[in-house]
């Protein structure tokens, strides 16, 4: 039993503010018209057992999941469970992917654009905006340049 909430019509995120990238997907997340929770674990810390489970349904150990480039010692291989938990604890820039859940589906999202492939959206059928028409790629308005 999984101890997050699971809802298909919810978004469960889970980022820290200290993470660009994290920061950046989280506008897309917010544009989305499902019910979002939005985990910042720079100013609110999930359980270890959250953490352990995360790992276990992304099927990743935790040096995949964390960024190792702020960790001192490089020897991450040497660390156990308890020391990956103490160290995003005590370090939450060390979650530089954001993680994305709904319903079943778990990410970790590598770029920006993983969370739109997350949600199923279709770039390419832009001309769906347009009612089939052509985009306008010319300037409407008198004297101003479009750029």
């Amino acid at each position: 039993m999984s101890i997050l909430a699971r809802n298909k019509r919810q978004l469960t995120y889970i980022y820290s503010s200290l993470s660009h990238l994290g920061k950046q997907v989280l506008g897309y997340v917010q544009g989305t018209k499902k019910k979002i929770e939005v985990i910042d674990i720079a100013k609110e810390k999930i359980s270890d057992t959250i953490w352990v489970e995360l790992a276990e349904e992304l099927n990743l150990p935790f040096k995949k999941i964390f960024e190792t480039q702020q960790i001192h010692n490089k020897n991450e291989d040497s660390f156990s469970a308890d020391d990956w938990l103490k160290m995003i604890e005590k370090n939450p820039a060390l979650l530089q992917k954001p993680i994305a859940i709904n319903g079943d589906k778990i990410i970790l999202i590598s770029n920006r654009s993983e969370i739109l492939k997350f949600f199923g959206v279709d770039s390419a059928g832009l001309e769906k905006g347009f009612n089939h028409e052509p985009p306008t790629t010319f300037s409407t308005t008198e004297g101003e340049n479009f750029v």
